[in-house]
């Protein structure tokens, strides 16, 4: 699927048609913005795309929830002064790649997104299988495909602590594109971990190479057997938080995550968490004593006994 924002209403239809002509097997779509060059993404437009793009992955998840639709989402925008409202907004769910050459201005004084000429040759390039962004979304679902404890692009941002705070600074770098998608983030794991470190959860002779933050909680993903969070990430959503948080549970950098990855997380020591806080999409700020929490790509974490932090 293709977001097409930031262009204005003279040129958006056409250029949204003209792409999803060429690409028969995609869904195309897009709101157009103001003719004024400047700031282009207010929060009414923002709101709409929410609503656009997360009641359609909602409705087609509800029909087969066991593949999820669509299995991409690029989110293609021109760059402008308020861009970071736009991008922030959806966070690290799709993957944003600017039409950098319409932000120049032309002869007319004008910026090249009112060119039918240019917005068609950007969008070409753009969506082509030799793109930049084609070739990172390519890297991000290749990584996430695996499932793997040692995939960092698939830790919950909120809730993996850092030295400056939590994994979220460092997701922006990749949005950024101040890190290439092929940075595994080593120099915040994987740690080994054998049954001597985390007796009830590593197999005996097995060795598990897992991310543990700096408060020693190790992020173990869970079995696909436990992968039981399909009918919470899709419930009947009626606001703008709702489908936000079921964005970012099914996509994590444009790339589809498998419904109900989530990762188990507990002391690298194999003891309870013992007042361990968490950042909970739903609950907010909780702590817990139990052995373990279940913890989702939209940082929704479920655990047996938790108490509230005010």
């Amino acid at each position: 699927m293709y977001v097409v924002v930031g262009l204005p209403r003279s040129v958006h239809k056409t250029a949204v048609e003209g792409i999803q002509d060429r690409l028969k097997h995609h869904i195309v779509k897009g709101i157009p913005a103001a003719s004024t060059d400047g700031n282009l993404y207010p929060q009414k437009l923002v709101d709409s795309l929410i609503r656009s793009i997360g009641e359609f992955a909602v409705r087609r998840r509800k029909t087969d929830k066991a593949h999820p639709t669509p299995a991409s989402i690029t989110l293609l925008y021109v760059p402008a002064p308020d861009e970071e409202k736009l991008l922030s907004t959806f966070d690290f769910a799709l993957m944003a790649t600017p039409l950098a050459s319409l932000e120049a201005y032309g002869p007319s004084g004008r910026q090249l997104r009112h060119d039918k000429e240019a917005v068609e040759a950007a969008l070409v390039d753009a969506v082509a299988r030799s793109s930049d962004g084609s070739q990172n979304l390519n890297e991000v679902e290749r990584r996430i495909g695996y499932m793997s404890d040692n995939e960092s692009l698939l830790l919950p941002p909120k809730n993996f602590f850092v030295e400056d705070g939590n994994l979220t600074s460092v997701f922006k770098q990749f949005r950024r594109g101040q890190r290439a998608w092929t940075d595994r983030l080593e120099e915040l794991g994987p740690t080994p971990l054998t049954r001597d470190n985390v007796p009830n959860r590593v197999k005996p002779n097995q060795t598990r190479r897992v991310f543990v933050d700096i408060r020693d909680v190790a992020f173990f993903i869970a079995h696909p057997t436990a992968f039981d969070g399909a009918k919470r990430e899709v419930p009947d959503a009626t606001d703008h938080a709702e489908l936000l948080s079921i964005l970012r549970s099914l996509y994590r950098f444009g790339g589809a995550v498998a419904p109900g990855l989530h990762h188990d997380a507990q002391r690298n020591d194999g003891k309870p968490l013992n007042g361990t806080s968490f950042d909970c999409s739903e609950k907010g700020q909780i702590c817990t004593d139990s052995d373990y929490a279940n913890i989702y790509p939209n940082d929704y974490v479920r655990v047996g006994s938790y108490k509230a932090l005010k």
